[in-house]
């Protein structure tokens, strides 16, 4: 039952429901002493009475609490009341850069924000990786932003609710397999092997590309041809889509290269020489921002505030699925909802936020392609699991015929040479 509004819960007094999803609710709270108000994310009974995710909870807030960053959300505390757990973190009253691109710039952002944003965002990567911590699942999703005009306009990341430490395998629940929204993930990360920095600057540049252009570098609405794509295709130039930016394409073929020792040394060098290629691209086309969606204004940003209660597609509301047979394989449904604990505000029903501009379905249903499991085994192609909630899931390659094996919720669309 969710928290009534003036209910204390460990010494917080809830002021409202910011949004609740399958995982459990978020409160906009008043701290116990302080005049600020936090975020209080509490956990569903039986999220928290599994002992598993009860351990990963634990670990991962101690983790993300060591980070103290200007860009990176901070976690206050976390504990438990009523059996059930929760956590405080920093309330970050503005949007995100997923949503501000769906109600405002469905074609792209102004080059220069998305500089501002991805230079944050940068620095917030850099700053973790040198504490040897992995966030592995960077998307505009996970970038807030302060409302302009407040004196708060920060870029935030958040929800490092997969986070690793660097040196451990990407693997996160002991079996096969990979995690991370399928969309921006690196070749490395997908195929299971040992990541660093260079996983989170590809997913970095593949937000870029996704700020500037409005969609992703790949995109499809079968997982198993995304992951494919990311394993094996060139990136698309962003000529193609914005032909004033093709300057950029040199910086993303190497930011966004199959081979992780050929990128960036560090995201910064990659969010420096994004700026560089767009101060090229205005001197060559004489203008400056240029974008073919309008600006926000301070009352339409004002609408889209409370990152914390965003509403989400229906494909992202997807909560984790775990397969009751052929091993234990767990397919993440959903912008990593099921696997992100700790800060998946993305898996969040609106409760007091509309929308001022309803985003072109074409695009808002690419947002974030589902999270699926790849290198996990199966003992024969084509064959079928079930889901927690009773949906099929099925098995394949992720191209004709070889390569790793991938999970899909869609049988009849996977790539040729898997499941028929």
């Amino acid at each position: 039952m969710p928290l009534a509004d003036g209910q204390i819960v460990a010494d917080y007094t809830v002021l409202r429901t910011l949004g609740a999803g399958g995982m459990g609710e978020v409160y906009l709270v008043q701290h116990p002493r302080l005049p600020r108000h936090d975020a209080l994310k509490v956990l569903g009974s039986a999220v928290s009475s599994d002992d598993e995710y009860r351990k990963r909870f634990n670990l991962e807030a101690d983790m993300v609490a060591t980070l103290s960053s200007r860009h990176i959300v901070t976690i206050y505390d976390r504990g438990e009341f009523d059996d059930k757990l929760w956590i405080a973190m920093e309330y970050i009253d503005g949007t995100d850069a997923s949503r501000l691109l769906a109600e405002r710039y469905p074609y792209g952002m102004p080059p220069a924000e998305v500089v501002r944003i991805i230079t944050g965002v940068a620095e917030a990567l850099d700053y973790a990786h040198g504490r040897g911590l992995l966030h592995r699942d960077v998307k505009p999703a996970n970038i807030l932003l302060g409302l302009p005009g407040t004196g708060d306009e920060r870029v935030m990341l958040a929800d490092f609710g997969i986070a690793r430490w660097m040196g451990q395998s990407s693997d996160l629940t002991g079996t096969n397999m990979t995690v991370g929204t399928v969309a921006y993930a690196a070749p490395e990360q997908l195929k299971g092997e040992q990541i660093d920095g260079h996983a989170d600057q590809y997913a970095l540049a593949a937000t870029a590309y996704h700020l500037l252009t409005g969609m992703p570098p790949f995109q499809h609405t079968n997982p198993a041809i995304v992951i494919s794509q990311h394993l094996s295709a060139d990136p698309p130039a962003i000529g193609a889509k914005r032909p004033e930016l093709a300057c950029l394409s040199p910086v993303f073929a190497k930011a966004l290269a199959k081979d992780a020792g050929k990128r960036y040394t560090r995201c910064i060098d990659f969010a420096r020489a994004l700026e560089q290629g767009i101060g090229t691209a205005e001197r060559q086309t004489g203008a400056t921002d240029v974008t073919s969606s309008a600006p926000v204004s301070g009352a339409a940003a004002k609408a889209g505030a409370g990152r914390h209660a965003k509403p989400e597609s229906g494909m992202s509301r997807r909560r984790l699925l775990i397969p009751a047979i052929l091993g234990a394989v767990v397919i993440i449904a959903g912008a990593a909802a099921g696997v992100s604990l700790l800060f998946g505000h993305r898996d969040l029903h609106a409760s007091a936020t509309t929308r001022t501009t309803p985003p072109p379905p074409a695009v808002s249903s690419r947002m974030d392609l589902p999270v699926v499991v790849i290198g996990a085994n199966c003992a024969v192609l084509g064959a079928a699991a079930v889901s927690e909630k009773g949906a099929p899931a099925y098995c394949a390659h992720a191209s004709a015929g070889t390569g790793p094996i991938v999970w899909s919720l869609q049988p009849e669309k996977l790539a040729t040479g898997g499941a028929g």
